[in-house]
């Protein structure tokens, strides 16, 4: 097993340089979009879900939406 060399810091994060096909491309800007999430807060969600670990795509509750009003 290659032992983890963790990258340069940018902020609290790491560059995640990546190929995927256009249509993948596509999707996930679609989907980061209506979930109100970057494309990288909406990736690293995806890897922290695979990994079991709390995430924002199913920890919706959290989320700060918009208020409903009622009319009287």
């Amino acid at each position: 097993m290659t032992k983890y060399t963790p990258p340069k810091l940018l902020g609290k994060r790491v560059a995640f340089s990546m190929r995927i096909l256009p249509e993948q491309h596509r999707r996930a800007a679609e989907k980061a979009a209506a979930l109100g999430l970057s494309q990288a807060d909406y990736v690293g969600a995806l890897i922290d879900r695979d990994f079991g670990l709390p995430n924002v795509l199913d920890d919706r509750q959290n989320v700060e939406e918009l208020p409903i009003t009622q009319t009287a």
